[in-house]
């Protein structure tokens, strides 16, 4: 009589190659993979695979087919092989989430190629299985770059990119700086390609609210700080709207630290604008600008020099994206209960946008000590911008790591090839 596993094993095999009961077969409907996809079937049938319920189908390189459980009354599975990954077997409702993520993405792209597909843990190289109480799934291989599904405490999945640096710049890079020509900007604007942000709304309350935080921001204490480590207490406590205009669809705060003669020296700007005809993304933004390093240095008083250093420069772009990134979404709701339609990214950038006498712009050496990036061959630039995908919200030790590592991949690209996050 043969052993309890070996009909088990034999059951196994009757399922995959005639599928009892619907007729089907493990692989039918891709005659190429078939017994690849036998074979996965077999590897992976303690997880308590029933036979086919449906053809598989091509999804790009992978071979996915859904199958059944082999408990009447649990969730069903998907088989699904993709080349150069080990197979894995995903719980139905998992499977669901995953492609209901991607139905989010514009312009009626196939969801998982949006999304992409499951990703093995690493060092995982046999086949593998995402149960229905998984409560996470690493995506690859779509449109949106590598990414996570995560299980909330709230009882839904969020997707969130991982982490990755780019010298990509959106449409949106050059928002808010019409008529603008300030001695330096350090700005940080963030992507927020929210699914039916078309609905979104500053509402009066939460205007009013922003308006009370402002004053205590992270971006108005960095630029209190730099006039401060000068020997100045020079506060960034009063913003006035505009000068870009306020509605219901955008908002726009300035707050100025003026010379002795009133002009300005050094401003601060945030803006928030939801999307219009032309742009589908909502887009916030963090600017500090040095409009006039000599007024500034009569406010400061004499002995100080304005040029600012590489860590004080790191110290605003980070306040700015703090800021960007978590306090001004905040004027359209309660971003955490939003998904994504695409992946959020944000920008940072140092421009000297005043030209000299000559017509041509300074370079960033002028105006920010960029020696602890080392030589750079290529000469005075008067630019240096990188993108960062990456979850808008995070702990500040987080986003200080992805800052510093991202100055580093910029400082790379442009030139500065002895840049180090040590030296930074």
């Amino acid at each position: 009589m043969p052993t309890a596993q070996a009909l088990t094993k034999l059951v196994r095999q009757a399922v995959s190659e005639a599928g009892p009961g619907s007729g089907l077969r493990v692989g039918q409907g891709l005659p190429d993979r078939e017994r690849e996809m036998r074979a996965a079937y077999e590897q992976l049938t303690e997880a308590g695979l029933g036979e086919p319920a449906g053809e598989a189908w091509a999804q790009g390189a992978a071979a996915p087919q859904d199958l059944q459980h082999e408990v009447d009354g649990e969730p069903g599975w998907v088989l699904c092989l993709v080349a150069g990954r080990p197979p894995v077997v995903v719980a139905e409702p998992v499977w669901q989430t995953i492609v209901e993520t991607g139905r989010r993405a514009p312009g009626g792209q196939d969801p998982l190629a949006a999304v992409g597909l499951p990703r093995p843990p690493a060092g995982t190289d046999t086949s593998w299985v995402i149960p229905a109480d998984a409560r996470s799934v690493d995506l690859e291989g779509g449109s949106w770059g590598a990414g996570r599904l995560t299980y909330s405490g709230r009882g839904v999945w969020r997707w969130q990119p991982l982490p990755r640096f780019s010298l990509n710049q959106g449409r949106s890079a050059e928002i808010g700086t019409a008529g603008q020509t300030p001695s330096l900007r350090l700005r940080a604007l963030v992507n927020l390609p929210w699914a039916e942000a078309g609905r979104l709304e500053i509402s009066k309350p939460r205007r009013t609210q922003l308006e009370q935080q402002l004053p205590y921001s992270a971006v108005a204490g960095a630029v209190t700080m730099l006039s401060r480590r000068r020997g100045a207490e020079l506060p960034a406590a009063r913003w006035e709207r505009g000068p870009f205009g306020n509605s219901g669809r955008s908002m726009d705060y300035t707050c100025t630290i003026a010379g002795p003669d009133g002009g300005p020296a050094v401003k601060a700007s945030v803006m928030l604008a939801l999307p219009t005809t032309m742009e589908s993304t909502v887009v916030a933004c963090a600017d500090v600008l040095i409009e006039n390093p000599e007024a500034w240095a009569a406010a400061l008083g004499p002995g100080w020099d304005t040029q600012l250093g590489l860590d004080e420069v790191q110290a605003v772009l980070l306040a700015a994206w703090e800021t960007a990134a978590e306090l001004l979404p905040d004027v359209v709701g309660d971003p955490a209960g939003l998904s994504w339609a695409a992946p959020p990214s944000s920008e940072l950038r140092m421009t000297c946008e005043q030209p000299a006498d000559n017509g041509v712009l300074p370079g960033l050496d002028t105006l920010v000590d960029l020696a602890p990036l080392g030589p750079n061959d290529g000469g005075p630039r008067s630019q240096l911008a990188v993108a960062i995908t990456a979850a808008p919200a995070m702990d500040r030790a987080e986003r200080q790591r992805l800052l510093r590592e991202a100055l580093v991949h910029m400082a790379h690209a442009f030139g500065y090839v002895d840049a180090d996050v040590d030296l930074l």
